[in-house]
């Protein structure tokens, strides 16, 4: 019997609910002629009104094909309510793309993923980098 009552649990689906600012983002400048400086940003609750941590881009920009660590650090008082972190990239004509980043084993806080930047060769741009940072919600069946 107990067998049959987890199964019944693999059903569900968690329901993610967006725990940070809507508008935490960094701008990387792709194609650049040099690697650039990071670009950080601070996080923030969902109301905007309390820091949660920060985001950091490094580099902050650079040529067609740089590999950029993207790094979100969250705070002790909000760590734990933190299930899954992610960076949604809006890079113009050639559209979005969303990207898990991974918890450090410590399980302090600290997410990351690494990710390149691509494009046509000469091609120049600002892309978006915005933090989505998830607590769990109502569960889903």
């Amino acid at each position: 019997m107990l067998f049959l009552l987890l199964a019944c649990g693999d059903d569900e689906e968690i329901n993610w609910v967006q725990y940070n600012a809507a508008d935490d983002l960094v701008e990387v400048e792709v194609g650049a002629s040099d690697v650039l400086d990071p670009v950080s940003a601070p996080l923030h609750s969902s109301t905007g009104e309390v820091e949660i941590g920060s985001g950091t881009v490094d580099p902050g920009g650079g040529p067609i094909g740089t590999e950029h660590r993207v790094v979100v650090e969250l705070f002790d008082d909000y760590d734990q309510d933190i299930g899954r972190v992610t960076v949604r990239t809006t890079s113009g004509d050639r559209g979005e793309d969303e990207y898990e980043l991974t918890p450090d084993s410590t399980g302090k806080g600290i997410w990351l993923v690494e990710v390149v930047s691509v494009g046509e060769e000469g091609e120049i741009r600002t892309d978006t980098l915005r933090f989505r940072v998830w607590t769990e919600g109502e569960v889903v069946e």
